[in-house]
């Protein structure tokens, strides 16, 4: 039946009697030390004045009534903290570093943990399809519940006040409630075997979300509840008789079934719920299990029992741990009744479920302490599967979260979420880079096992490493398993990256120390690294070290932009007589010329021709780079030029840079333009940066800037391609 809702007393000034409260519950529950929870109702007190509930309870009252039902449950001090103030915390601004530094960092994790099953809501919501962001945050909401057990109970106990307060909302949200709990809340609880809460639970919602139903099924009963009583003692009378003559000293009870279990009887043997007849229980709680057994026979010898309706829950427990003796017998007059039959501890397990079983295993040992956890674990998993049998529109969904996910745990207990098939190199990954670069081995559940053992849900995993342990080339073979999970391999990946990158910048320093000693050059670094477009010095060595970078290169550019002054031609100011290679000289014939190689001029750009020592005359674009070392008082080693349309010098060698988004078959696409246009392909170098975007440098022989500008714009055309340009000095 539904609770009653607890009434607090108030002072003449209208506010709780805390200390009445306080009173009231330390000798209910024999508690010892308070001081956490007195704290936590004077700070809910102060911060929560005058602001109620969605339903219309005080924040107080509410924070007091989940706080007495995680007493129930025999919890410690900061969980009953907690559920005072979590009612408190969510209805007003109180910034958890308040909690932390006031009641402690522990009672602040725990309420931020439950913020977070807010997530739980998507765990049944058929009209929205989850994407990966729902998905990711419904398996952290599995992460926090499965880390702390309060964390659910102080969730349930939130709802459990919900139910029992929402009789004045309106219908139609009070429906929606209802089913939400009768679809997520009361299986959770069923799974962690909380039988208390569990039934409680199921009956405020079968009230609201079948009223018609709950209320015909309670009149039967309440018409029915004399000759039940009578009945219920009669029987409680000659069991304790039967009990006593066999020297058990047995605690007997009897109770109505609750509403939604005889409705849900009905449904299952398709009967009237009034052609029911055990809607009463008798329950016997002995003290050992062997008492357990002798209680059965001596019940089976005094009655005759229905043999389908036997079932012993003790030798196979239910998955949620629940643990007992369940038997139906006939009475003289042909009526039936169920007996329940078991010890005292599993009557206290079955009212607090997991709970009751993982306080009572940390307090054994960290092997039973981490055995609990994966009793939860399990059950908490079983309850998402559950769900997703309800929901058939969104399985795949919940298929994300649990069946291609392993949950394993650290030594120390903490959980972590990787995907189906990882390692447990791929768990030394998750847990840090370091600690996977010197990984040597792994234990699971206390044995050694290889690096490329599938880890399984439930396992407790130890990494064993070597501070002088390196990553092995062979984790990056896909043909030998170590590795599961992206981000591990990008790990190793970057670790090898940057292993090579070491190597490679010790190896283009000593090229260019060596070669500088030879040439007595001392130039300065970071501006030839910024010359060839590198960012840094040692990107610079890296680049000459790997030969992205040629010492050719960097010496041309060098001699060029620093060659010695030399004596000055003077040339005569007239019209060119004679022509050389394609290139009008002012005032010169038959002076040898050749085309720079830094800026690669073709026929149609502007052009300047400058002297050097013994090469005659060397042709740049007038905004080359290097022309722009010289002094800019002395011009006297420039020289205009043109080039003569009526003489062709032949082919010219062009770069150009391509920037593309990366796509199969970019780089056959070009080269067939290159082939169709018959344009020679000279060199080619391609770099992909961690945007996938391609960068394509290639050299090619050409005829004139019109030919140049045909191909550009023929390669601009193709899919992908976000630029293509002549490279420019």
């Amino acid at each position: 039946m539904v609770s009653v809702k607890q009434k607090f007393s108030y002072l003449e000034n209208g506010e709780i009697d805390l200390e009445s409260w306080l009173t009231k519950t330390n000798a209910s529950y024999n508690l010892q030390n308070t001081g956490l929870i007195e704290k936590a109702c004077q700070l809910a007190k102060g911060a929560s004045k005058g602001l109620t509930t969605f339903y219309g309870q005080p924040c107080i009252e509410q924070g007091l009534e989940m706080g007495e039902i995680i007493e129930h449950l025999k919890l410690d001090q900061e969980a009953v903290a907690a559920a005072i103030m979590f009612s408190t915390v969510q209805h007003t601004k109180l910034p958890l570093e308040t909690i932390t530094e006031q009641l402690g960092e522990n009672v602040s994790k725990l309420i931020a943990s439950v913020q977070q099953m807010s997530a739980i809501h998507q765990l049944l919501n058929a009209e929205k399809n989850r994407d990966a962001v729902q998905i990711d945050r419904l398996r952290k909401l599995l992460l926090a519940m499965v880390s702390d057990i309060r964390v659910v109970l102080i969730k349930l106990a939130e709802r459990t006040c919900i139910m029992r307060g929402i009789k004045g909302i309106n219908p139609h949200e009070r429906k929606r409630i209802a089913l939400e709990t009768m679809d997520i809340y009361a299986p959770l609880a069923n799974r962690l075997g909380i039988g208390q809460l569990k039934w409680e639970l199921e009956d405020v919602a079968f009230h609201y979300s079948d009223p018609e139903t709950y209320k015909e099924i309670a009149k039967f009963l309440s018409e029915r509840r004399a000759d039940r009583e009578d009945r219920i003692h009669r029987i409680i009378s000659q069991l304790k008789k039967y009990l006593k003559e066999m020297g058990i000293d047995a605690e007997i009870s009897g109770r109505a079934k609750h509403i939604y279990s005889i409705y849900l009887k009905s449904q299952r043997k398709n009967l009237d719920f009034k052609d029911i007849f055990d809607t009463s229980a008798v329950r016997i709680l002995v003290p050992t299990l062997e008492d357990c057994y002798t209680a059965l026979s001596i019940v089976h010898g005094k009655w005759d029992h229905i043999p389908e309706e036997f079932d012993d829950y003790i030798v196979a427990p239910k998955p949620n741990g629940y643990r007992s003796i369940h038997t139906a017998v006939l009475e003289p007059d042909g009526k039936n009744f169920e007996i329940q039959i078991r010890t005292s501890a599993m009557h206290e397990e079955a009212e607090r479920g997991v709970a009751a079983h993982w306080l009572y295993k940390e307090a054994k040992s960290s092997l039973a302490g981490y055995e609990a956890k994966i009793v939860f674990l399990r059950q908490l998993l079983d309850w998402h599967r559950d769900i997703a049998s309800q929901d058939k529109k969104n399985q795949p969904a919940y298929e994300q979260i649990v069946s291609d996910r392993v949950y394993i745990f650290t030594p120390i207990g903490d959980i972590l979420d990787l995907p189906q098939g990882a390692t447990p190199l791929d768990c030394a990954y998750q847990i840090h880079s370091e600690v996977g670069n010197h990984c040597r081995g792994a234990k699971i559940n206390g044995h050694i096992v290889p690096l490329t053992y599938t880890l399984q849900t439930g396992d407790r995993i130890e990494i064993l490493t070597n501070p002088n342990g390196v990553p092995s080339r062979d984790w990056l073979n896909n043909d030998f398993g170590y590795l599961k999970t992206a981000r591990a391999k990008a790990k190793v990946a970057h670790w090898f990256r940057q292993l090579d990158l070491n190597q490679h910048i010790e190896s283009g320093r000593k090229i260019l120390d060596r070669e500088f000693t030879r040439l007595g050059l001392h130039p300065n670094l970071q501006k030839l690294a910024h010359h060839f477009q590198l960012k840094d010095e040692d990107t610079f060595f890296a680049a000459l070290g790997r030969g992205n970078l040629r010492l050719s290169q960097i010496t041309h550019f060098i001699e060029t932009a620093h060659e010695p002054k030399q004596t000055v031609i003077h040339l005569a100011s007239k019209k060119p007589e004679s022509k050389n290679r394609g290139m009008n000289i002012a005032g010169v014939s038959d002076l040898l010329t050749r085309i720079a190689r830094c800026c690669k001029p073709i026929p149609g750009d502007n052009v300047i021709g400058f002297i050097t020592q013994g090469r005659g005359v060397s042709i740049h674009k007038k905004n080359c780079n290097n022309l722009s070392h010289l002094d800019p008082t002395d011009n006297s080693r420039l020289i205009p030029v043109t080039w003569d349309n009526n003489n062709n010098m032949g082919s010219y060698y062009v770069d150009i840079v391509i920037r593309a988004h990366n796509r199969d078959n970019l780089l056959k696409e070009v080269t067939t333009i290159l082939t169709n246009a018959k344009i020679d392909l000279v060199s080619l170098n391609t770099t992909i940066n961690r945007s996938d975007i391609l960068t394509l440098t290639i050299t090619v022989r050409i005829l004139s800037l019109d030919q140049l500008t045909e191909l550009l714009t023929h390669i601009h055309h193709l899919q992908g391609v976000i630029e293509a340009t002549r490279k420019s000095m």
